[in-house]
């Protein structure tokens, strides 16, 4: 029954999912070569490598996936790295990425003639599956070909489990990997209760604690008085309200603090500009003058982990506001700057309850805002310190890489 309703499913999207990419097209909000790709054409040359498909949802878990994707560029160097994703921002960030050979492209909509046609052109010899979107016409697909698929740094939370319950693994088309590489035990037990034999899961550490940052931008440096430097890092719709009324808050006591906000969508600058401006803060675009603003918002991609280190005190966006589940706090951490997150967080539970039992991240309540950063700049050296002890920098992931690589049908 459940697979009647996958079929159900898929059928009665199929017409309206083509609408809309026609519609995209004709409306100038995505471009023909974006079409095509979701339908399944290829916009570039037909391969001379074997093919490695590797699928990820947003611009986070690409980034996070980056040391292992330098490993593969390295290491098999007689493959090609075809890299997927439905987010447009993440597609523009990472073609900057000059120090990795690879295709980009949107992924193609999880229909059976789509799939198969961007199959057919492609002909994957491995696939690995970033994190926790789950496509089961992908996935039935790829198995019918036998291409050796993983799921790699999966999540899945209980809220997902609870729904995808209903329809089991097999229908789901997730009995056809090799291995699922799970990002944390709540996760690998909610996978093995879905229907996936045990020896088929495995939890290994979060990819995101994986991350190296880049050296942080000298000339910015020189611009920020770093103890009294504020990130408000990836902020979603409903935050920067919260954020920008904690820091006038605190500006009233501190006249020399300095926020830079980071919305996660650039396109929302203006109305975050707006915010700031209706509080009579004086604001600006990072980067633009030599004396920043008391607020300064990032309008680019792909700039973040080098602002990291310009902040004493990183608030994770995500977290103030119901249904995203907060952002990593690995990056602030890594920058040893105090983490600050609201109290939702369920994206990297486990995590947080680890900082909070060593006193090493500040969890501040709603309508506490102001007092959860004021604590946090006081004691801001110290949660650094802490966190870092308790997550210490990686053990070399040669090991565990060289695993993935032999299930993906690498050797």
């Amino acid at each position: 029954m459940p697979h009647v309703v996958i079929k159900l499913l898929t059928f009665l999207a199929t017409i309206p999912l083509l609408i809309w990419v026609t519609l995209q097209v004709v409306l100038r909000q995505s471009s023909l070569d974006t079409a095509k790709n979701r339908l399944g054409i290829a916009t570039d040359r037909p391969p001379e490598k074997p093919v490695i498909w590797l699928h990820a949802a947003s611009l986070g878990e690409l980034t996070s996936i980056k040391p292992f994707l330098l490993y593969l560029a390295r290491n098999f160097p007689d493959h090609l790295l075809l890299i997927t994703t439905n987010n447009p921002a993440a597609l523009k960030a990472a073609r900057g990425w000059a120090d990795l050979p690879m295709i980009l492209q949107t992924a193609p909509l999880d229909i059976p003639f789509v799939v198969n046609r961007f199959l057919a052109y492609w002909s994957p010899a491995g696939f690995v599956n970033i994190e926790g979107e789950i496509w089961p016409n992908r996935f039935i697909s790829l198995a019918k070909k036998q291409v050796p698929s993983i799921m790699l740094n999966a999540r899945l939370s209980d809220r997902s489990a609870k729904k995808l319950s209903k329809l089991g693994a097999s229908a789901l088309g997730l009995v056809h990997f090799n291995q699922i590489y799970a990002q944390d035990a709540c996760s690998a037990d909610h996978f093995s209760t879905l229907g996936i034999p045990q020896d088929c899961v495995r939890t290994i550490p979060n990819f995101k604690s994986l991350v190296s940052l880049p050296p942080p931008d000298v000339r910015m440096q020189a611009r920020y008085d770093r103890c009294n430097t504020l990130l408000a890092a990836s902020t979603h719709e409903g935050e920067e309200p919260l954020i920008l009324d904690a820091f006038q808050s605190l500006s009233e006591q501190n006249p020399n603090l300095r926020l830079i906000l980071v919305p996660r969508h650039p396109n929302r600058v203006p109305e975050v500009m707006k915010f700031a401006q209706d509080r009579k803060l004086e604001v600006g675009i990072y980067g633009e003058k030599s004396e920043p603003e008391q607020v300064t918002v990032v309008d680019s991609l792909g700039s973040l982990q080098r602002i990291y280190p310009l902040a004493q005190v990183t608030l994770v966006g995500g977290s103030l506001v119901p249904d995203i589940g907060g952002h990593t706090p690995y990056e602030p951490l890594r920058a040893a700057s105090a983490i600050v997150s609201g109290p939702f967080h369920s994206n990297f539970k486990q995590e947080y309850e680890t900082l909070t039992q060593a006193d090493a991240c500040i969890l501040s309540k709603s309508g506490e805002l102001a007092d959860a950063l004021s604590t946090a700049f006081s004691l801001a050296d110290e949660l650094a310190a802490r966190a870092q002890k308790v997550y210490p920098s990686a053990a070399d992931p040669t090991v565990l890489f060289n695993d993935i690589a032999r299930k993906v049908g690498l050797s």
